[in-house]
C-alpha cells in the first residue's frame, strides 16, 4: 500500500501543532476553544437534534428497506469476522474507558439536573435518570455511525474505490468541479477527528485508572504524576503490540478479551443488585424511553437556559459525530461480506443492548448506594470528581480491592483496544487500499499514529488540558453533523444507481471510484 502524503503530512502537522499549543500555552487553547463551543452549542444544538433524527430514520430504512440485502463486497462474499467478534469490536471501538465510568454516573448525573421530565419525587427522579442514561447510550447514539458505515463499506467493496475515506463515502454527491476540494477537507477533518477521538476516552479514564492504582497500592495523592507516567507506559505497550501485530491477531483479540471481562463483571453486579430488581429497572427504564422517545429526541428548551441539554445532549451528540469518521472507516473494514440490515443491526441494536446493560448493572448498583444513604454521589458530581465517585462506589462492594483491580484491567483494555483502532484507522485512511481484503496499512504507520496518539495523551494529561481538548473534539461534531446529511443522500444514490451499469462517477486522486465500476446490489 502508498502513503498518501497529501493527507498524512498535513494531519500530521495540525496535530503536532495542537500538540505545541496544548504544551505552551494551554489557557489561549482552553479560552478560545471554550468560546468556539459554547457558540456552536448554544447556536446549532437543534442542528444536532435534527442529523440525530435523520441518521435515527435513515438507520431504520437501511434495516428493513429495499436494499437491506446488499452485501457489501457482492453475493459471493463472505465475512472475515464471526458476528460474536465482529460486533465486540464495534462495542469495544466506541465506547471504551468513558462507558464504565458513565455507567456508574449517567443516571446519577442525569437526575441531579434540570432535566425536563425529572420531578420533585426522589424515586420519579431516579427513573428518569435511568432513562436519559438509556437515551444518550442508545440507539440514537449508535444510529449516527449507520449511514458512514455502509457509505465507506459500499464504496470500498461494490464500487471498488482505492481509499477508506470519508471522502470516498460522500464522493457520489461530490463528483462536479470543485468536488475533490470538499473531498479533501473532509478527509483531513476526519483523519484529524479519528486521531483526537479517544482523548474523550482518556480524559474519562485515566484519572479514575490512577485513583485506582492509589488506593491499590496505598499511595499518597503525591505520586499521581509518577503514576499517570507508569499507566501511560503500561498502557502505550500494550497498544503498540496490539497495532504491530494488525486488526485479526491484534484488535480482534484484545476486543474479545475486553467484551468477556467486562461482561462477566457488569453479571457479578447485577447478582449483587438481585436480577429480578434489575430486569425490573431495565423494563421500567426502556418503556419510559418509549414513551418520551419524540419529546426527547426534539427536545431543545427553547425558553429556558438549556444548560443541561449543552452539558449532556448536545455534547454527547457532538461526540457521536466527532466518533463518526473513526467508527464509519473501522466498521466498513470489519464488515466486508455482511449485509446491510445486519451493519445497521449490529450497530443499532447489539451495541445498544451492550450499554443497556451497563446501564442496568453499574447504574443501578450505583442508584441502590445513593438511596440506601451509603455514599452521596451528588456530592462528588458537585465538585467534578468522578474518579472518587467511582471509587466510593467500589468501595461499598464485598472485595472492594478484587473489584479495584478488575476496573483497573478493564479500563486498561478499553482504552488500548479504543486507541488501537483510532490508529488502525487513521493509517487505513492515509494509504492507497489493495485489492487483498486481508491486507492492512503498514505497520510502521500504525505504530506511528498510535505513537502519536501516546504522546498527545501525555501532553494533555500533563499540562492539564483534557477539557479543552474535548471540548476542541466537540466542536469538529458541528461541520461532521452536516457531512453526515451528506453521507445519507449519497448512499442513497450509490444504491439506486447500483442496477445501472456503470456507477458515473468522477475519479480523481483523493477518492477515486472507477468510472467503470459495476455495482453488485442485488436484494
Amino acid at each position: 500500500m502508498r502513503v498518501r502524503k497529501e493527507l498524512f503530512v498535513p494531519t500530521l502537522c495540525i496535530l503536532i501543532a495542537i500538540i505545541a499549543i496544548v504544551a505552551v500555552n494551554l489557557e489561549l487553547l482552553q479560552d478560545t476553544i471554550d468560546s468556539i463551543y459554547n457558540a456552536c452549542i448554544s447556536g446549532f444544538g437543534w442542528l444536532f437534534l435534527t442529523v440525530d433524527i435523520c441518521c435515527l430514520v435513515f438507520a431504520l430504512w437501511l434495516m428493513f428497506g429495499r436494499y437491506r440485502n446488499v452485501r457489501l463486497g457482492g453475493e459471493d462474499c463472505k465475512p472475515r469476522f464471526n458476528t460474536l467478534a465482529w460486533a465486540g469490536m464495534m462495542f469495544t471501538t466506541s465506547c471504551g474507558a468513558w462507558l464504565v465510568v458513565y455507567g456508574f454516573l449517567e443516571p446519577s448525573y442525569c437526575m441531579s439536573q434540570d432535566a425536563f421530565l425529572v420531578g420533585d419525587s426522589t424515586s420519579r427522579a431516579y427513573e428518569y435518570g435511568q432513562m436519559y442514561a438509556h437515551f444518550h447510550w442508545g440507539f440514537n447514539a449508535w444510529c449516527i455511525y449507520v449511514p458512514i458505515s455502509v457509505a465507506i463499506g459500499y464504496a470500498l467493496y461494490n464500487l471498488k474505490a482505492k481509499n477508506a475515506t470519508v471522502g470516498a463515502g460522500i464522493q457520489a454527491i461530490t463528483n462536479r468541479k470543485g468536488g475533490k476540494y470538499v473531498r479533501y477537507a473532509v478527509n483531513v477533518i476526519a483523519i484529524c477527528s479519528a486521531i483526537l477521538a479517544p482523548v474523550i476516552s482518556i480524559g474519562t479514564g485515566m484519572p479514575v485508572l490512577a485513583e485506582l492504582f492509589r488506593n491499590l497500592l496505598g499511595l499518597s495523592p503525591e505520586y499521581n504524576g509518577s503514576i499517570q507516567i507508569a499507566i501511560l507506559v503500561i498502557w502505550a505497550a500494550i497498544f503498540l503490540s496490539s497495532a504491530y501485530l494488525g486488526l485479526r491477531k491484534g484488535i480482534q483479540r484484545l476486543s474479545n478479551v475486553n467484551v468477556v471481562i467486562a461482561f462477566a463483571f457488569m453479571f457479578i453486579f447485577a447478582l449483587l443488585i438481585g436480577l429480578t430488581q434489575v430486569f425490573a429497572t431495565e423494563i421500567n427504564s426502556v418503556g419510559l424511553l418509549l414513551e418520551n422517545i419524540l419529546r426527547l429526541s426534539t427536545y431543545a428548551d427553547p425558553y429556558g437556559e438549556g444548560s443541561f441539554l449543552k452539558g449532556w445532549t448536545f455534547s454527547y451528540w457532538a461526540c457521536y459525530f466527532v466518533y463518526m469518521p473513526l467508527m464509519g472507516v473501522f466498521t466498513a473494514k470489519i464488515s466486508k461480506g455482511r449485509r446491510i440490515k445486519e451493519v445497521a443491526f449490529g450497530l443499532l441494536v447489539i451495541c445498544t443492548l451492550g450499554c443497556w446493560v451497563a446501564m442496568g448493572t453499574f447504574g443501578n448498583y450505583a442508584i441502590e448506594l445513593d438511596n440506601a444513604g451509603a455514599i452521596d454521589i451528588a456530592s462528588y458530581l458537585a465538585v467534578g470528581d468522578e474518579a472518587g465517585a467511582v471509587i466510593a462506589i467500589i468501595g461499598q462492594t464485598p472485595l472492594p480491592h478484587v473489584f479495584m483491580a478488575v476496573l483497573l484491567v478493564i479500563l486498561f483494555i478499553f482504552l488500548a483496544t479504543t486507541v488501537d483502532s483510532s490508529a488502525f484507522v487513521a493509517a487505513e485512511m492515509t494509504v492507497i487500499q489493495s485489492e487483498n481484503e486481508e491486507s492492512s496499512a503498514p505497520r510502521w504507520l500504525r505504530i506511528l499514529w498510535a505513537a502519536a496518539i501516546a504522546v498527545f495523551a501525555f501532553a494533555i494529561l500533563q499540562v492539564g488540558g483534557a477539557t479543552a481538548v474535548r471540548s476542541l473534539c466537540y466542536t469538529a461534531g458541528l461541520p461532521l453533523a452536516i457531512v453526515a446529511i451528506l453521507v445519507m443522500i449519497s448512499v442513497v444514490k450509490m444504491l439506486r444507481g447500483s442496477t445501472k451499469k456503470k456507477a458515473a462517477l468522477e475519479p480523481d486522486e483523493t477518492d477515486s471510484i472507477p468510472q467503470d465500476s459495476s455495482a453488485d446490489a442485488s436484494s
